[in-house]
């Protein structure tokens, strides 16, 4: 059985034979994407923003599949792309201690509204990274009765929410 957390040596014995491999920088991007396709690690969320947990609660904190409003739909806003993170694991080799880290340190993700993102800020709380809530599949995110337990737990709780900017900066095409 595969856990949420799993860091398989396998995916970094990988890169290194992709790493050293001949293919041009273009390729190995491309396979390194594909084999990361859906995986836990990638667009972790660490966040949930106040109007998604709004929506949620609003729905007796089941899944979500029908909005009153287009711009109430959630989507995972990444600070950093998983283009970008390649392109910086294939800059120079990375021990396996690093590559592991920096995934994790550039693939935190917020769950937001799109109306949030037009807005260019939004109130948000963290999520514990060990409850492996809102995990990566390979189309969307994983929303179950895991995460619909532990929200109606956080509503019983006092909420402080932590206020964010969005930066407007060129927007990469391979995520929009």
């Amino acid at each position: 059985m595969r856990f949420w957390n799993y860091k398989s040596e396998q995916f970094y014995d990988l890169y290194v034979k992709i790493y050293d491999s001949n293919f041009p920088l273009d390729k190995k991007k491309v396979i390194l994407k594909a084999l990361f396709s859906g995986e836990y690690c990638l667009q972790r969320i660490t966040s949930i923003s106040k109007l998604c947990y709004e929506e949620y609660k609003k729905n007796n904190f089941k899944k979500v599949t029908k909005f009153k409003r287009a711009n109430k739909k959630f989507l995972r806003h990444q600070f950093i792309s998983f283009t970008v993170t390649l392109t910086e694991l294939l800059e120079k080799k990375v021990p396996i201690k690093d590559f592991w880290k920096m995934i994790d340190e550039n693939e935190k993700t917020h769950l937001i509204t799109r109306g949030e993102k037009d807005k260019g800020e939004y109130s948000y709380i963290n999520i514990p990274i060990e409850g492996g809530y809102f995990l990566n599949k390979t189309v969307g995110f994983e929303y179950s009765k895991k995460e619909e337990l532990y929200l109606k737990y956080i509503s019983n709780q006092r909420i402080r929410w932590k206020k964010m900017k969005l930066e407007t900066t060129k927007k990469d095409p391979e995520t929009d």
